[in-house]
């Protein structure tokens, strides 16, 4: 195993030193063809192993070819935590799209950080997650535009605060659909309702 991870780690460093961008996405794919054809089955360290070498070559190519990756990384729950976060993270809204709406690798930090400093297309994608925290809706409802925040309102796994509720109300005025969703919330305090 140690042989196999050396060569490895050799191959890779020879990729990333030929700057020849199409040889590090083709290498890229051959490493997460790889580890998908494993995942589910690894255990910790091998997971920690392609984080690294997947985390070096992320950087050395091209937006496409790290959007094609985060597609295929968003899918799958057991994705290396540490490459997952920057593909969120990305600038690009084809990078970071599919994992920050799907990926469960993510913590709540990361999205809060995403959501305090990336695009209104960023928000949305967040917006759209199966399950959101009270910290991560807050930033949402305060930062975001109206379809980020309509998204918001109208996602079923969204947990808000008095904050968020707060923020929700004063913002779905003069906004019918706004307050047609959060109307339509379970759970909303009788307060906000009013």
């Amino acid at each position: 195993m140690m042989r196999a991870q050396q060569n490895l780690i050799d191959e890779l460093e020879n990729v990333i030193a030929d700057r020849n961008i199409g040889h590090r996405a083709a290498m890229l794919r051959s490493v997460t063809d790889l580890f998908v054809s494993a995942a589910g089955k690894l255990p910790d360290e091998h997971i920690a192993l392609f984080d690294d070498v997947m985390s070096r070559l992320v950087d050395e190519i091209e937006s496409s070819a790290r959007a094609a990756f985060g597609h295929v990384l968003a899918t799958i729950p057991d994705a290396p935590p540490r490459v997952t976060r920057r593909l969120a993270l990305d600038d690009a809204i084809d990078v970071a799209g599919p994992i920050l709406s799907h990926s469960r690798q993510l913590d709540d930090t990361t999205l809060v950080e995403g959501a305090k400093t990336k695009s209104q297309e960023h928000l949305l994608a967040i917006s759209r997650r199966r399950m959101l925290a009270e910290s991560v809706t807050d930033i949402l409802v305060e930062r975001g535009n109206q379809q980020v925040v309509s998204s918001t309102a109208g996602n079923p796994g969204a947990a808000f605060s008095e904050f968020g509720y707060c923020t929700l109300v004063q913002r779905s005025s003069g906004d019918e659909d706004l307050a047609m969703c959060i109307w339509s919330r379970p759970k909303v305090p009788r307060q906000y309702l009013l």
